[in-house]
């Protein structure tokens, strides 16, 4: 007796190989059967004629660490069909907790709920409470500057460096799948190499991997891609570059360098992967140093004037009577929009067989990017319907094993016997992201049935206990 059966539908299982038709059986938590089932009894059968089946998508990147607390629903997550997020991106993570009188700006991407002391009682609160997805979190190295030095805007002395090491080492052992760094931000730009090759150091003994918000994803983009590549070269770490992208107009067109040193660096035996969302504006803090840089730039929420997000800065302004870098400092702390990327790079981009997809969501965003709503419909909608440019089946394998795979995530992102039952059942005639920069909480169309380790959240969240886990990274490659 089967406790779910998924029938007629086109089973995608996240191996990039051909849909098939066939049925899905799921027994407590796991995949118990693939194939003809239809002499196999269920508690309950879900028809899925005309449907596509698929592991639930892997969000690789991000920003939900204290949503998990504060807005434990995930609604923004399950609506698309994800059923796995990696926390912890751009250098800020929901622990170690900063010592006191130590602060930084990015922080504010995670939410209002304080740090926790470490990623041991990070864990276990999210364990206690379960979560509604599973999730795999990384430790942020602006967490581990602010948690250890005098100055966290300094070069750390020798015990300082030593410090942050031993919090690396403490963050892994309690289950962290790795590090991340966001060296565009303070006090991660402070950061130099010898730094970083330490925590590297870490990173491999643990078998993890370092993921990077690069130092410039504009005029220095090049140079920014090779400072992460020499890391991962030096002391072979496995590493991911996150949300690549090549910003303003005159430098379109430079990831054709920044994918062949990739590439060069995968040749050479180096496990690097990389992420993209399918939107050619980014987000994150408002950097009064790029007011003038970049022509659009949207406010997303400000503390000193909250009145003013969804309006573009050079509206405000306008209106105030300033510069747009004064407009800006007397919006901060504050986030933005800049819209400031190629539509047609960031597809090529996502070809690249390396890639996956990250939504890198700001949940805590009076008014959001889009992104974090609607990304992965997005990818199958007008990356794979409309454009073409992968196939269904790549685009699945992109979204499910192959970050899987990367974060060493086992049993994930696959649909086979012994596989952990994260589905998601969607129509990909008519899939797609609804979710405009003017209404950016908008749910997505084509997605029907979402299931977390055998459990549905989506349409239906549980009554009960959510069924998410918290997930341990074990030793995999990040290459195919």
């Amino acid at each position: 007796m089967l406790d779910i059966k998924i029938t007629n539908g086109w089973v995608i299982d996240g191996s990039g190989g051909a849909r098939r038709r066939c049925d899905v059986g799921i027994t407590g938590e796991r995949v118990s059967a693939v194939g003809d089932l239809s002499a196999m009894a269920a508690r309950r059968e879900i028809d899925a004629t005309g449907k596509i089946v698929a592991p639930g998508f892997i969000d690789v990147h991000g920003h939900d660490d204290l949503m998990f607390v504060e807005r434990p629903d995930l609604r923004w997550k399950t609506s698309q069909g994800i059923t796995t997020v990696v926390v912890g991106n751009c250098g800020v993570s929901g622990a170690p907790a900063p010592i006191p009188g130590n602060t930084a700006a990015a922080l504010a991407l995670l939410g209002e709920t304080p740090l926790f002391a470490d990623m041991a009682t990070y864990f276990a609160t999210l364990e206690s409470q379960r979560p509604m997805i599973n999730v795999a979190a990384l430790v942020g190295h602006a967490n581990l500057r602010l948690a250890t030095m005098a100055d966290p805007r300094g070069k750390p002395t020798a015990d300082e460096q030593a410090a942050m090491e031993t919090l690396l080492d403490q963050a892994l052992t309690a289950g962290a799948v790795g590090f991340s760094t966001g060296l565009a931000y303070d006090p991660g730009a402070c950061a130099d190499f010898d730094e970083l090759a330490g925590l590297a150091r870490v990173a491999v003994r643990h078998q993890a991997l370092h993921t990077s918000h690069i130092r410039n994803e504009a005029d220095e983009v090049e140079a920014a891609v090779d400072e992460v590549l020499r890391v991962g070269r030096e002391t072979r770490c496995a590493s991911v570059l996150s949300h690549h992208k090549c910003m303003l107009p005159r430098n379109w067109g430079r990831s054709a360098m920044t994918l062949a040193n990739m590439d060069r660096a995968r040749a050479e035996g180096l496990d690097v992967a990389l992420d993209i969302y399918p939107y050619p504006g980014s987000s994150t803090i408002l950097i009064p140093e790029r007011a003038e840089i970049i022509d659009d730039i949207r406010i997303t929420w400000s503390t000193p004037h909250p009145e003013c997000s969804g309006e573009f800065l050079r509206d405000i302004a306008q209106r105030w009577g300033c510069d747009k870098t004064e407009a800006a400092r007397r919006l901060s702390p504050a986030g933005a929009i800049y819209f400031a990327m190629d539509e047609a790079e960031v597809q090529r981009i996502f070809q690249h067989d390396g890639c996956m997809v990250g939504s890198d969501g700001l949940p805590n965003d009076a008014q959001p990017h889009p992104r974090l709503w609607g990304t992965f419909p997005r990818v199958l909608g007008r990356y794979v319907r409309e454009a073409q440019i992968v196939t269904l089946e790549q685009a699945v394998a992109k979204m499910t094993a192959l970050p899987a795979r990367v974060f060493g995530l086992a049993d994930r992102g696959c649909l086979r016997e012994g596989a952990w039952a994260d589905v998601v059942v969607f129509d990909a005639d008519t899939v797609i992201d609804r979710a405009t920069w003017d209404a950016p909480t908008e749910e997505s169309s084509g997605i029907d049935v979402v299931m977390v380790n055998g459990a549905q959240v989506y349409p239906v969240a549980p009554e009960g206990n959510r069924p998410g886990r918290v997930l341990k990274r074990t030793r995999q490659k990040t290459q195919s």
